[in-house]
């Protein structure tokens, strides 16, 4: 009997395994069309002198850090808002009520940003960028922290 159930189950792993399931889901498969084919040359991405350039001359750009609380706290570019990646859907609330608000997202490295910029895009923000090489690059260069 354990030597059947054995078998069942193995042979239910490798036929999950071995089937591929195609899902389809064309609202997100048309999300990820449009926002792939709509990439602007910069990748939507911005450099940090780029970012601290364009603070410096008093545009309006909202921040957003999509770092953990924790990290957030360690230290981040003045007047950033904290909603940390995995929360953000969520949060949405939290962003510029006009889609098409300047938003620089920011995480440690610009991964996380990456993410959180390609999710707005799709989410239907149309001036959204990521700051490449995140607080790392900021730091690195000097600009300010708030901690």
């Amino acid at each position: 009997m354990v030597r059947q159930m054995i078998v069942a189950v193995a042979l239910v792993l490798v036929l999950g395994t071995a089937v591929p399931v195609v899902v389809q889901v064309p609202v997100v498969q048309q999300a990820v069309v449009t926002y792939l084919t709509s990439l602007p040359a910069d990748w939507n991405a911005m450099s940090p002198a780029a970012l601290k350039s364009r603070l410096d001359a008093g545009e309006k750009i909202f921040l957003l850090d999509v770092r953990e609380p924790h990290e957030f706290a360690d230290g981040h570019i003045p007047a950033a808002v904290n909603v940390p990646i995995r929360t953000l859907v969520a949060n949405l609330d939290k962003l510029p009520a006009a889609k098409d608000a300047v938003i620089v997202v920011v995480c440690g490295s610009a991964l996380r940003a990456a993410y959180g910029t390609m999710a707005l895009s799709m989410l239907g923000y149309s001036n959204v960028k990521d700051m490449s090489s995140g607080m790392t690059g900021w730091v690195t260069q000097g600009f300010p922290v708030v901690k």
